[in-house]
């Protein structure tokens, strides 16, 4: 059967062989193949005489074979050798229907989104409670961290810290102040000025501050240090030799912040005062020692006590959240990027959640 006979075969949706040449290539592609891609009732394609197949002859047969499907047709090949059954088979096309995103039915997405919320949160509960155990019990079992990590990291989360704390606690000290003692001056009630700063500064500001400074800063670089180090397999190296990776990498940062976190805080709570101080002393035109003797006057020991739990658990939170998903990352950088991204901003809701718990019990 010669091709015109094919083609009106084709055409007319009979039955018809079609013999391949022997170079199924792009220029026979270009010049015969537009007249299959009308699906017959059944076409057999013969490959006896054919000794050369390139990807254009591959995604020919591939695109044949799916415009057939569709039209409920049927299309057969025969005399094809392994080789070119096995490049066939091999190679594939993008599917046009792989990127709709089946619908799901509304029961059933939320069920899945709950599921995803358990296994997520039974997750960051075991690595919670490693990092407690290995940071507390564990250290005397088993000594899993090198010599001087405490220090390393103190410096790192803590004293690098320093400057970025008490500048922006110095402004909001100020803003907060001039904010408050516009309001007051109004009243002629500037002498509280003292107090309102004071335990706001040291009961809820300091703290508060010094979190969100941190979550961003340090809660980001674990999550990024520890990311990197799934990605780049150290994670599974630690684990082939025996040493607990959370113990390892996690408890010398655990440490680290618990023990600079409350420095930090005073430091936070300080500058915010002093932002007080000098908008009490230039805008209130009030004397230092009495603004002094005010403060003293209103803040006591508990008010003290609840800005040094507030940034004891504070520290807690971002270290564990920012370890929890630098353990979870699978894949490359981008990976590491998502995750960096979502340890900052879970870090900052939870953190700002448990302030708002301490707020009723402290």
């Amino acid at each position: 059967m010669n091709g015109r006979e094919q083609r009106r075969r084709l055409s007319e949706g009979q039955p018809v062989t079609v013999r391949m040449p022997v170079e199924l290539d792009r220029r026979w592609v270009e010049k015969e193949g537009a007249a299959y891609f009308r699906p017959s009732a059944e076409t057999l394609f013969d490959f006896l005489k054919t000794e050369k197949i390139d990807s254009a002859g591959l995604g020919f047969i591939r695109s044949l074979d799916s415009l057939y499907k569709q039209a409920g047709k049927k299309l057969v090949i025969t005399n094809i050798t392994q080789d070119h059954l096995t490049a066939l088979t091999a190679w594939s096309v993008p599917d046009p229907s792989a990127g709709k995103k089946e619908k799901k039915n509304l029961f059933i997405g939320t069920a899945d989104t709950f599921l995803a919320l358990y296994r997520q949160s039974v997750e960051a509960l075991s690595v919670l409670v490693e990092m407690l155990f290995w940071g507390t019990i564990g250290v005397l079992k088993k000594q899993d961290f090198k010599r001087g990590a405490l220090g390393e990291q103190m410096y790192q989360l803590g004293f690098k810290a320093v400057g970025i704390v008490g500048l922006l606690s110095f402004l909001i000290g100020i803003v907060l102040a001039l904010q408050t003692a516009m309001q007051l001056r109004t009243y002629g009630a500037g002498i509280f000025l003292a107090p309102l700063i004071g335990i706001t500064m040291v009961r809820e500001m300091g703290p508060l501050l010094t979190a969100i400074i941190l979550a961003g800063r340090t809660g980001s670089a674990t999550t990024a240090e520890i990311a990197t180090m799934g990605v780049s397999e150290e994670i599974d190296a630690l684990k082939t030799m025996g040493i607990n990776p959370v113990q390892f990498v996690v408890v010398p940062k655990f440490w680290a912040i618990t023990l600079t976190m409350p420095l930090l805080s005073i430091i936070a709570t300080a500058a915010g005062i002093f932002g007080g101080y000098c908008v009490a002393i230039v805008y209130l035109d009030l004397a230092p020692s009495l603004f002094f003797s005010e403060l003293s006057k209103h803040i006591g020991f508990d008010d003290f006590w609840a800005g040094f739990v507030k940034s004891v658990v504070f520290s807690w939170l971002i270290v564990w959240i920012g370890s929890f998903y630098g353990l979870r990352v699978h894949g490359g950088a981008e990976a590491v990027g998502k995750e960096t991204t979502e340890s900052v901003v879970t870090g900052i809701f939870i953190i700002i959640i448990a302030d708002a718990i301490f707020s009723f019990l402290l």
